[in-house]
């Protein structure tokens, strides 16, 4: 690729990801097919697009895009994840499930055992197997004792045998912390894949305040974009999200969250919460002129 090609490809995938955080998703996509038809050998543009797709609604496409992405890298990590989310909605559970076990496998070659575990999971809840129950079982069990090496540090599982001993000893139970926003993950997906809307936002929402208490905003993030996917109309998604948002600073994020919700609540005719919704923006976002009351 020429310079002036990677110029106009670098302007073009930068045109993308400002018009997504402007949540003008329709102009991001045009701006990702532009740098996918500059460089229609990265696979970049080509996820970022199938998120958006996802973002909008349109299943289909993304998998499209999404699967575009591994035909150029056949181990692209965020492809991976989108084709299986995508899948999700589109209930093609088993290839879901296949996409999951394909990336666990991927991130557990590269030595990113929770990783591997977290999409093992999700692939044990959408279609339960017993050989899918003992791979989970098999990356539990690594993870825990730290047996998994990083590439590059090959005294990693070295290291780990202080733990291990400590587990034998009973000094350390390894007992399961008692919200795993990983395992409240593979409950959105497993009730995606049932078309259980309600369940899979909720999960959504649980998801998203464990990955928040942890400190994970972009986790969290995620996790309410996955549940809003499923539940468009979920309130509690909407306003948690723009909290997520206020919380990182990004208080342009939280505006435009908090417009999208109020946007919704106008086509279904609830003007009490709308009203309710329109005071808790403006509490939050004193200087924002959308919210001022009429």
């Amino acid at each position: 690729m020429t310079e002036t090609l990677f110029e106009r490809y670098k302007e073009a995938l930068r045109a993308g990801h400002v018009a997504v955080l402007r949540g003008r998703l329709e102009e991001a996509t045009i701006a990702y097919r532009e740098a996918i038809e500059i460089a229609r050998d990265r696979s970049v543009p080509r996820t970022a697009l199938g998120g958006v797709h996802l973002r909008l609604g349109e299943p289909a496409a993304a998998l499209e895009a999404y699967e575009g992405a591994l035909a150029v890298a056949p181990d692209d990590d965020t492809a991976l994840l989108g084709r299986a989310q995508a899948l999700v909605v589109l209930r093609r559970t088993t290839e879901a499930a296949a996409t999951y076990d394909r990336l666990a496998a991927v991130r557990e070659a590269a030595g990113r055992g929770p990783d591997a575990l977290e999409a093992a999971r999700r692939a044990l809840a959408i279609e339960p197997s017993p050989e899918r129950r003992e791979r989970h079982a098999g990356l539990l069990a690594e993870v825990r004792a730290g047996t998994v090496d990083v590439p590059g540090e090959p005294g990693a599982a070295a290291a780990a045998e202080g733990a291990a001993e400590a587990e034998a000893a009973g000094e350390a139970a390894a007992a399961v912390p008692p919200v795993d926003p990983e395992d409240l993950v593979a409950e959105v997906d497993a009730a995606a894949a049932r078309g259980d809307g309600a369940a899979a936002g909720a999960a959504a929402l649980e998801a998203a305040r464990a990955y928040r208490a942890a400190g994970r905003t972009a986790a969290a993030i995620d996790a309410c974009l996955a549940g809003i996917v499923q539940q468009p109309a979920d309130v509690e998604l909407h306003l948690f999200l723009a909290e997520i948002a206020l919380d990182a600073g990004w208080s342009g994020h939280a505006g435009d969250a908090y417009a999208g919700l109020l946007r919704l609540l106008a086509l279904d005719g609830d003007d009490a919460r709308r009203e309710a919704v329109r005071a808790i923006a403006a509490e939050r976002l004193p200087g924002d002129p959308r919210f001022a009351a009429a």
